[in-house]
């Protein structure tokens, strides 16, 4: 892979990241599980980058009659030429590792069908506009909290500290704390449906 090819994936890469973690974690609610699957289909993405290219077929599952490539995922006829396409891609790539990390764990019997991965996929991908926007006044609400209100969410959302540190950290008991971050959720939902609502209006 040359510069401009590895630039290019980091590009959309950065982009992605977040969108195809929560694809991995709607099939896989264990964060630890959907760590581990990510870093994977993260690695794997890499390592196909070259094939995602413009010239090239979007790699999509789910298409009754298509051929499957080496990893087997399915192939349609759609040139690659849009960001939805290569969150399309990523999100067939995450279903297979899911299915392999599920088999491996011989836990296989809880895997979801084919037809429902994709349609996870596909809403994913088709809500994301959505998504975008709401996350945007998610952040405008955000910056309304005080300090330590924003300081718990923030970091609370980061996942990497468990509700026993953050409750210590902040002199609470996670009884407590989770009260407290149910009433704040409640507050930024409440504000964000509220600048939705507003920026509807005529």
């Amino acid at each position: 892979m040359d510069s401009a090819q590895h630039e290019q994936f980091a590009r959309a890469f950065v982009q992605h990241q977040d969108r195809v973690y929560g694809y991995i974690v709607t099939m896989l609610p264990n964060r630890h599980d959907a760590e581990d699957v990510f870093q994977q289909t993260s690695l794997i993405l890499w390592q196909k980058w070259d094939q995602f290219d413009s010239a090239k077929v979007v790699e999509r599952a789910g298409s009754p009659g298509v051929k499957r490539d080496d990893e087997g995922v399915e192939k349609s006829a759609r040139p690659i030429d849009s960001s939805a396409d290569f969150l399309r891609w990523a999100c067939g790539i995450a279903r297979l590792e899911v299915r392999n990390f599920l088999r491996r764990r011989g836990r296989d019997r809880v895997v979801l069908s084919d037809r429902l991965m994709d349609e996870l996929a596909d809403m994913r991908v088709e809500a994301q506009p959505l998504l975008d926007e709401r996350r945007g006044l998610l952040a405008e609400c955000m910056k309304k909290l005080d300090f330590l209100a924003r300081e718990l969410m923030e970091r609370a959302y980061a996942g990497r500290e468990s509700i026993g540190v953050l409750a210590k950290q902040f002199r609470s008991t996670p009884n407590a704390l989770y009260l407290r971050m149910r009433k704040i959720r409640r507050e930024l939902m409440e504000c964000v449906n509220q600048e939705t609502g507003r920026e509807e209006s005529p």
